[in-house]
């Protein structure tokens, strides 16, 4: 059985629309299948808890909506080894960017029910301030661009562009907000167990592909790979810099500047010197303390074309 979780309120009402025209379509009415709409904060990873406590038999699992909607059904599922699928309804979408998975939602649902290739993808996780172990599907940052996401998430503009299908440039719009009255921090990094100091500290990075933010290339040499992940740091930068740095990020080009350096981890810890502000897929909050690390075993991602030369590798 094919089940749909659908968050109806993704990319203002995208989603829907998008799952309206899968339900009228004859591959959808050949198919075994039930669909779920989420109705709150939090209620797509109930869901998913809920399918993995059932004793029906899950073809796949298959999310409509944002890099929210998925980051919630993936930490509902997990431990379960269920494969996953996603249709792209949200704003940003940067999941499907960073998995190329192309064409209109009814190829893509097509790849999905048609198609018996997937593709291998490991996930982060993450610890906040000591508390139960969540994973991450795209990327999770502290400081500058999750204060940048905070101020996104909260602005009227985020929901006009959405409709327009040009959502990214919410987060243009809040960088210019927050930037002349952001304050960095002093940060104390342990990477790969070895200290390391960070001072006037703007963002730190963490990421499963290159892009976040609706298509901006954080780390453009990002790869869906096992075993490690790369962290971006940007420190002792003016408030100038830091404005043409971002103008550069959708090329990627902004790792050129000297306060920008890319590191290999396999396991990261950030202790802060007072309260940072944190985004994890998109969502946000606060943290003195986290702990990141890469998961081990990979989730299997359906209607995703091509294998990763990773995944091809351990074949």
């Amino acid at each position: 059985m094919y089940r749909f979780i659908v968050n109806p309120i993704a990319g203002s009402g995208r989603a829907k629309r998008i799952f309206s025209k899968i339900k009228r379509t004859k591959l959808y009415q050949q198919i075994d299948s039930e669909f779920f709409l989420t109705e709150y904060s939090g209620h797509a990873e109930s869901i998913a808890r809920s399918i993995t406590e059932e004793q029906k038999k899950t073809t796949c699992v298959i999310v409509i909506g944002g890099d929210g909607t998925l980051h919630e059904v993936i930490n509902g599922l997990y431990p379960k080894d269920l494969s996953i699928a996603f249709i792209p309804g949200g704003s940003g979408n940067d999941f499907a960017k960073g998995c190329k998975i192309k064409g209109s939602s009814l190829e893509i649902f097509e790849q999905i029910i048609t198609e018996k290739n997937s593709s291998a993808y490991w996930l982060g996780s993450y610890q906040i301030n000591g508390s139960d172990r969540r994973l991450f599907v795209n990327s999770m940052g502290f400081g500058f661009d999750a204060e940048i996401a905070v101020t996104a998430n909260k602005s009227g503009y985020k929901k006009m562009f959405n409709l327009f299908g040009i959502g990214a440039l919410s987060y243009v719009f809040a960088l210019v907000q927050i930037l002349f009255r952001f304050q960095p921090k002093d940060i104390t990094l342990e990477i790969n167990g070895k200290q390391r100091y960070i001072p006037e500290c703007w963002m730190i990075t963490i990421a499963n592909h290159p892009y976040y933010g609706g298509g901006m290339k954080i780390i453009p040499d990002a790869e869906i790979r096992p075993g490690t992940f790369p962290v971006l740091l940007i420190h002792s930068i003016s408030k100038w810099k830091v404005l043409a740095l971002f103008l550069t990020v959708f090329t990627g080009k902004h790792v050129n500047f000297k306060e920008v350096a890319v590191l290999n981890a396999n396991q990261l810890k950030m202790v802060a010197d007072s309260e940072v502000a944190y985004q994890v897929d998109g969502q946000t909050s606060r943290c003195l303390t986290c702990t990141v690390s890469k998961q081990v075993q990979p989730i299997s991602i359906k209607g995703v074309k091509q294998l990763d030369k990773f995944e091809q590798a351990n074949l």
